[in-house]
């Protein structure tokens, strides 16, 4: 069973609900969600729990920070990162080797979103 850790966004609606349609879409593929309470809570998972198998943030809440620090635990554990519209990224070549995906905050995307997740882990 993969599990995916999940860092819940502030609660706006707009931020929320896409995550909790994601979360329901990858429950009913199969996969095990967790909820970490912040960052640091799933660093000390990420450390203790080998079988996490992604993790889902909003990237305007934890950013490349976040990242980097996951990047010391497990280099090649993918990142999916929610970002809105008017979104900033400021990431370096050196960084882009990460296995970092983004997708955009939208409502009634979960099923396509949880497919390519899904994609990521198949041979």
């Amino acid at each position: 069973m993969n599990i995916i850790a999940i860092l819940l966004p502030d609660q706006v609606f707009y931020k929320a609900e896409p995550v909790r349609e994601l979360a329901q879409a990858l429950t009913d593929q199969g996969y095990h969600i967790v909820y970490p309470t912040g960052s640091q809570y799933l660093l000390t998972l990420l450390e203790q729990n080998p079988r996490i198998a992604g993790i889902i943030f909003d990237w305007e809440q934890y950013g490349m920070d976040l990242c980097l620090a996951i990047d010391e635990i497990n280099e090649y554990l993918p990142l999916y990162a929610f970002i809105s519209t008017h979104s900033v990224l400021d990431v370096s070549a050196n960084e882009m080797r990460m296995a970092l995906y983004f997708f955009e905050y939208g409502l009634n995307a979960a099923v396509d979103i949880s497919q390519r997740i899904r994609q990521r882990f198949s041979p």
